[in-house]
């Protein structure tokens, strides 16, 4: 759920739409070797593990702790969800991976202290760089199986000291990519670049043929710092031709309270 300017999710899950839970899935062990390049010594690590559990950390940027089960983020140091039933830690990241011959078949994240595997030989490859980390779960994120690329593109957005909205622009805009994946690089996208998302946002709002996805621009819109999208939005309500995204636009503008939303609202009861 969304709680002010900070995020808190009540499970490990980490979806674009911040829905709960870990599902079971399978997705290519190592990107194409391009990719596999990108993502350092990680995939390299991993793929030479036995099966079982890998498992490794790294540190959480700013304002995301955890207690092994909650995950809480906060943006500009605001600090408004409530702890009080649960104890926050700040970092470190923990991803661990179900490993079966040369297949990934779970995920799992958490954030704070560490805790047991589910019971599998465990490889702990320890604590490793956050530009790795965030590259080799961007890397994966393009190749998963079913609705959970969002998964990693969370785990990785939510790593310190990296840049990875330029990474996250171009998922959005791949159309051979999964529609729940590219939602989850909206999302984070939104979250991560503040203005600089603004063009990017639009464009895909302009010529991106799944409507799913130009909807989850439209949030990232309604996200962006100090009303950055709120011209974009307004240009949707007025001149778009698709139901669907006029729609979406005004509601995200009604929970802006902005009064020249309130003036556009007037506008167009007086029409109809």
């Amino acid at each position: 759920m969304m709680t002010g300017k900070g995020m808190k999710w009540g499970s490990v899950g980490l979806a674009a739409a911040l829905s709960a839970g870990v599902a079971v899935f399978s997705w290519l062990l190592v990107p194409p070797v391009s990719e596999a390049q990108e993502a350092g010594d990680m995939a390299r690590r991993v793929e030479a593990a036995p099966d079982g559990s890998v498992r490794f950390s790294y540190e959480a940027r700013e304002g995301v702790c955890g207690d092994g089960r909650h995950i809480s983020v906060h943006s500009d140091g605001d600090e408004d969800d409530d702890h009080d039933d649960w104890r926050c830690h700040d970092g470190p990241i923990w991803v661990e991976l179900e490993k079966s011959g040369s297949r990934i078949v779970d995920f799992d994240m958490w954030v704070g202290p560490t805790r047991e595997s589910s019971g599998a030989p465990r490889t702990d490859l320890g604590s490793v760089g956050t530009r790795e980390a965030a590259d080799y779960l961007l890397a994966l994120a393009r190749h998963i199986d079913g609705d959970h690329g969002d998964e990693a593109i969370g785990a990785a957005s939510l790593a310190a000291d990296v840049v990875i909205w330029p990474e996250l622009l171009e998922m959005a805009r791949d159309q051979s990519l999964d529609t729940d994946t590219r939602e989850g690089a909206v999302f984070w996208l939104a979250q991560l670049a503040g203005e600089e998302a603004t063009e990017g946002l639009e464009e895909i709002v302009r010529s991106d043929d799944d409507t799913e996805v130009k909807e989850a621009a439209l949030f990232g819109l309604s996200q962006l710092p100090d009303g950055a999208g709120f011209d974009a939005l307004m240009k949707v309500a007025r001149e778009g031709d698709d139901p669907e995204l006029v729609q979406a636009s005004l509601f995200w503008l009604g929970q802006t309270g902005d009064p020249r939303a309130i003036s556009l609202f007037e506008e167009i009861l007086a029409r109809n």
